[in-house]
């Protein structure tokens, strides 16, 4: 795309439009991990579609967790809570998330950017954005098991450049938050 395509202006409506992502580098030792999984009764391939396909306004509802709005790099949309999206994960999309710690009392927005989904690796990959209070990036892999399980595990990877947020209070939220997009990925399963 040029500089005098007509699209760009639409392109770059988006106040999340210029916002990097910061990614985990492997080279870099200053990261921590953080690793949870989760097993569901049902084929990798359906598992799998319930992932990439689901509603991010479903997959990101909770307690703490709360649906703020998707940017599509490629294409310029944008959606927000109480619209229905049936689009699909895509690299590309940032998603933005209002959390609400410690019974709402804090509120946080963070952001996140769709970086790979490669069904051959079966591996979604995200990273955090630019004005996060961390950095890193998350990568969701799936695994077919031997009694037609599937296995979901979630690695992260981040830094905030704070011991205590980094130690005490990052591993804590993370697992709520994990733990309830996963959960809402399982019950959209079980209910078709």
């Amino acid at each position: 795309m040029n500089s005098t395509d007509p699209a760009l202006p639409q392109l770059l409506s988006s106040p999340y439009a210029r916002l990097k992502s910061i990614c985990y580098l492997e080279s870099d030792p200053g990261y921590h991990r953080h690793f949870e999984k989760y097993s569901y009764d049902r084929p990798l391939e359906e598992v799998w579609k319930a992932y990439v396909d689901i509603d991010p306004a479903r997959a990101w509802s909770g307690k703490m967790i709360h649906f703020n709005q998707l940017y599509s790099r490629e294409t310029g949309e944008e959606v927000f809570p109480g619209q229905e999206y049936l689009g699909g994960m895509g690299v590309g999309q940032v998603i933005i998330l209002n959390l609400h710690v410690l019974g709402g009392a804090v509120k946080l927005t963070v952001g996140h950017e769709v970086m790979e989904i490669d069904p051959s690796k079966g591996l979604i990959r995200i990273c955090y954005l630019e004005n996060s209070k961390s950095e890193g990036s998350q990568f969701i892999r799936f695994k077919s098991l031997k009694n037609g399980q599937t296995e979901v595990s979630h690695t992260t990877f981040y830094r905030s450049g704070s011991w205590f947020r980094d130690k005490v209070i990052y591993p804590y939220f993370h697992t709520k938050a994990i733990n309830e997009f996963h959960g809402n990925v399982r019950r959209a399963m079980e209910e078709g």
